[in-house]
């Protein structure tokens, strides 16, 4: 029984590496040129999954802090272009975490959730990408479920400047006092490719404040993005909580993820890439 906290998370990211294995690819991938949440950083792009495209998407994120809390968090992700400029997605999120060493641990499905991604425009020279996010997410399972459920709004906008782009996001996610209550959700981050367009550095600033009040909870993280295949890529990064550094431990996160496209249809519109100049 001991294995079980972490089989849970392990088996959520591989469910999602076989399922996307045993589905007919995409002819083409420009995915890892996406800013997606949590893939690796927080922060996201304004633009939704072309239309008609199906996605899955399996990561993992490991906490580690000298002599104190670590835990895995996992997510696995289906997601879809459900007509022009406008994604839906479901996700299921699961854990496990231990207070200290030596400590008992606690696991559990974190949550179900979906998602409603619209953007309104697309980038022109004139104006930048606007992008609104819409979040529900149900009651979980387990010490670490969420009892409540919870409902999250954020709004995205991405510019370009030459080879790189800036993402800002701001939104309010509402929460019960027992899941930790409101808070507001506010993020900086951008991407960058390297070579010719087979892997992308990406980086960020994330804070998240809380409505009535108390300690905000600010993040750094980098990361990359790497196509393997015409429809895999491959992410990994690296995150700290600023905030928790006051008490002289190390903070660290290690983000890992796989997404796998498939079903795109002929004539869908490549994503956007700034031009090479």
């Amino acid at each position: 029984m001991r294995l079980f906290p972490q089989s849970l998370v392990i088996g959520v990211v591989a469910t999602g590496v076989l399922l996307g294995a045993g589905i007919a690819p995409a002819s083409a991938q420009e995915d890892f040129r996406s800013s997606d949440r949590d893939r690796p950083t927080r922060v996201e792009d304004a633009h939704p999954i072309k239309f008609r495209e199906w996605e899955i998407e399996a990561g993992a994120r490991g906490t580690l802090r000298e002599g104190a809390e670590r835990g895995v968090h996992g997510v696995l992700e289906l997601k879809t272009g459900l007509f022009p400029n406008a994604q839906v997605g479901v996700e299921v999120e699961t854990g496990w975490s231990r207070a200290a060493p030596g400590t008992a641990s606690a696991s559990g499905l974190e949550s179900f959730g979906a998602h409603v991604l619209y953007g309104f425009n697309r980038e022109t020279p004139s104006r930048p990408a606007v992008s609104l996010r819409i979040d529900v997410a149900g009651p979980g399972a387990g010490s670490l479920g969420n009892e409540d459920a919870q409902f999250g709004v954020l709004g995205i906008v991405t510019r370009s400047v030459g080879r790189l782009r800036v993402h800002l996001n701001g939104g309010l996610t509402t929460a019960s006092a027992t899941d930790g209550g409101d808070f507001w959700r506010t993020g900086i981050g951008g991407d960058y490719p390297i070579g010719l367009f087979s892997r992308v550095i990406l980086f960020d600033v994330f804070a998240e404040i809380p409505r009535g009040g108390g300690d905000t909870r600010l993040w750094v993280d980098a990361g990359t993005r790497v196509q393997l295949s015409n429809w895999t890529v491959l992410d990994f990064g690296v995150a700290t909580r600023v905030d928790a550094w006051q008490d002289g431990s190390a903070n660290v996160e290690v983000v890992f993820g796989l997404s796998r496209v498939f079903g795109i249809s002929p004539g869908v519109d490549p994503y956007p890439n700034p031009s090479i100049r």
